[in-house]
């Protein structure tokens, strides 16, 4: 079996800075200690995402927030920020990247920020003017599959294609936050995978580490999951995120996944080989055999340790001289017969 790339892990800081760039530095100080791919953000103006008649979905509801535009407006950052924030992270060695909710936004990041890839947010999927732009680049895209069915997928890579062959994933995603573990679906997983011949990943709301490391075994390729510095903060996606602790330990349990996934075949490890020498049995003396005997069956018997002759190989024994005298309750050893 050939060795699988490593799975690429996304921590999705998204808007859990609360429009606060000292709250979003220390959100990245903590994730430099802990071994990601990347570090992500959103960025959008609320004027181009929000109409007057926008509604708050259920978990965005907050006796804090008035409408979707001032709820937005307070979780910002300015471009300036975000410029900020992209050299911040190269300097505690962590890969920028961030989700576009408006035209302006993305060609913002794609232009000036230079990030590392396209990301489609499951809401967005049908954001044609978002899409016609990503479809003249060569960057890589991902694209979340929340709340979509196959033909809203089918709809948003034609779109994407429609130029030139593109790198493209697709992250299966329920867009419920948090995600409860019994509606994450995994098996939709497969589906994508055989509907679309894309490389696919996992967008997991789910406040469970359970889910991503079943999905390694799937062979996905990226897996996003939202970090948070306090679950109990005010925001619209503090609810439905790890906390760094949690987080640290969310990817410790996808690499060691990932270790045993990739594992071939049976290899003894040295304390395997160690215990195996103590474990088993070898071909021992049941009586003091003279030097020139024949030895018969009744002469040997099988005892620990399993570092002489295998009982598997007792013809190697019976009816061979011995050539020397060999003392009760002891290893044979081939050099012993002949």
């Amino acid at each position: 079996m050939k060795k699988m790339a490593k799975i690429k892990i996304i921590a999705e800081i998204g808007p859990n800075h609360n429009g606060d760039i000292h709250l979003a530095k220390k959100i990245l100080k903590k994730l430099s200690k802990i071994k990601i791919d990347y570090v992500k953000f959103q960025l959008g103006n609320p004027f181009n995402i929000y109409s007057n008649d926008a509604i708050f979905a259920n978990y965005q509801k907050s006796k804090k927030f008035k409408d979707p535009i001032k709820m937005s407006l307070q979780n910002q950052l300015s471009r300036k920020s975000h410029k900020y924030l992209k050299k911040f992270s190269k300097d505690l060695n962590l890969k920028y990247a961030c989700t576009a909710f408006d035209l302006q936004s993305l060609i913002f990041l794609d232009k000036e920020l230079k990030i590392p890839f396209f990301k489609i947010a499951s809401g967005e999927i049908h954001s044609v003017d978002m899409l016609e732009y990503m479809s003249k680049s060569n960057k890589p895209i991902i694209l979340s599959t929340g709340m979509a069915n196959f033909i809203d997928i089918e709809k948003s890579l034609k779109i994407l294609t429609k130029f030139k062959k593109k790198n493209i994933s697709l992250l299966h995603c329920v867009s419920s936050y948090p995600t409860d573990i019994k509606d994450m679906n995994l098996k939709r997983i497969d589906h994508l995978k055989k509907r679309f011949k894309l490389d696919i990943g996992l967008s997991d709301h789910s406040l469970s580490n359970i889910p991503a490391i079943l999905s390694v075994t799937k062979n996905i390729k990226i897996i996003e999951k939202h970090v948070t510095l306090s679950r109990k903060l005010i925001g619209p996606d503090h609810k439905a995120s790890l906390e760094i602790p949690e987080f640290e330990k969310f990817v410790e349990n996808i690499r060691d996944a990932e270790i045993l996934h990739n594992t071939d075949f049976k290899k003894n490890t040295l304390d395997e080989l160690n215990v195996k020498k103590v474990a088993r049995k070898s071909i021992v003396s049941n009586n003091l055999i003279m030097k020139g005997k024949k030895i018969t069956k009744k002469d040997i018997s099988f005892k620990r340790p399993g570092y002489g002759i295998s009982p598997l190989d007792k013809k190697k024994v019976i009816g061979k001289k011995a050539l020397k005298n060999i003392l009760p309750n002891t290893l044979i050893f081939q050099k012993d017969v002949n």
